[in-house]
């Protein structure tokens, strides 16, 4: 079946395209981003000026259009604003698609991946037309099948997530160790 008839694909907006002016209420919020986090400025209420400033939602899965990879949105991504290089993708209903699932399949599936190079344009920076990806053919398993595997893929990811902040936490250790023995000899 084709990837749109599962899920809603939009795309993140131009940050150049935020309209704001000293009539508009505004507030600084982060930039969505796999990396280097930035801010912009909205205005407070978008729905009241017309403007369709996409914002991370719970459940909903990115992919980068450069590096190709996706992600499923975290606790700590929520509210942030979602730029123009990122696929949005929300599932319609998760009684036939689990979001971690397809958070899998899209980031770490061979065959997605071929289908993905299939439609890639471009010489020498090749982008994936929205449209194109939204005709993708995708064959899910049953959905407790789906929802076993997005576990495993879930709590692997938090079990990576926790290593970095253990890696993290040994080297402060490591430091503040030998601060204390450096002042006290």
């Amino acid at each position: 079946m084709r990837l749109e008839k599962i899920v809603e694909i939009t795309q993140g907006i131009p940050l150049s395209r935020i309209r704001i002016n000293s009539t508009i209420e505004t507030e600084e919020r982060t930039v969505y981003s796999f990396e280097n986090e930035s801010s912009v400025a909205v205005p407070k209420l978008t729905e009241e000026i017309n403007q369709n400033i996409p914002l991370v939602e719970e459940d909903m899965i990115l992919l980068n259009l450069t590096s190709y990879n996706a992600k499923k949105a975290e606790k700590t991504d929520l509210g942030k604003v979602i730029p123009s290089n990122y696929i949005i993708i929300k599932v319609k209903n998760r009684d036939t698609v689990d979001p971690d699932y397809l958070e899998w399949y899209i980031d770490k599936s061979e065959s997605f991946k071929r289908e993905l190079h299939k439609i890639k344009q471009g010489s020498i920076i090749m982008s994936i037309p929205i449209n194109e990806f939204r005709k993708i053919n995708i064959k899910l398993p049953n959905i407790e099948f789906q929802r076993k595997l997005g576990k495993v893929n879930s709590l692997n990811r938090r079990r990576k997530q926790l290593f970095l902040e253990r890696e993290e936490l040994l080297e402060k250790l490591l430091i503040t160790v030998n601060e204390e023995e450096m002042i006290n000899g």
